[in-house]
């Protein structure tokens, strides 16, 4: 990679690479939280999270124009309504 494509590629990110690596690994340990019928407070506290962190990378992607934040905050969000609808059905 020459230095114009990773210049493209800083513009598609808001945040630090290594950020989303930690945000993603937590976000799944979010999710199964939040898959747990057996534990309500994993399963809130799962959901909630997932819930931050969708929002917060969808207003940081809109604000700046990221695609990539938006859509990790889609799957993020999209995780969460999924989490929600296999809990109580």
């Amino acid at each position: 990679m020459d230095l114009d494509e990773m210049t493209m590629l800083a513009d598609w990110i808001h945040f630090r690479p290594m950020s989303y690596v930690v945000r993603g690994l937590m976000g799944i340990g979010a999710f199964v939280a939040a898959m747990n019928v057996d534990h309500t407070w994993s399963r809130v506290t799962g959901f909630v999270f997932l819930l931050l962190v969708g929002v917060g990378l969808l207003l940081a992607g809109i604000s700046h124009g990221t695609w990539i934040d938006i859509l990790v905050g889609v799957v993020a969000l999209s995780a969460a309504g999924y989490s929600w609808w296999y809990t109580r059905h």
